[in-house]
């Protein structure tokens, strides 16, 4: 099993749920995010991966899987 990703490891620290034990398919809301989590992810994201994210795409984001696509280096194959 690989580690976990980076994104897991942020809501990790701000649901408390095992990175481990997320799924792609998890939505964020079902891990605990309301909006202080979501604006908490949004800041320890852009510092993670180097870069702004949009408030618009982030309000479209929904379950890991998403947040992991966004969180991809640009120019990466998904």
């Amino acid at each position: 099993m690989s580690p976990p990703s980076a994104v897991r490891q942020i809501l990790a620290e701000i649901s408390g749920r095992a990175a481990e034990t997320m799924n792609v398919d998890d939505r964020l809301a079902d891990l605990g995010l309301d909006s202080l989590g979501r604006l908490t992810l949004a800041v320890l994201l852009e510092e993670r991966i180097d870069q702004p994210i949009p408030d618009d795409i982030l309000m479209r984001v929904r379950t890991v899987g998403d947040l992991d696509r966004l969180a991809q280096p640009v120019g990466r194959a998904a």
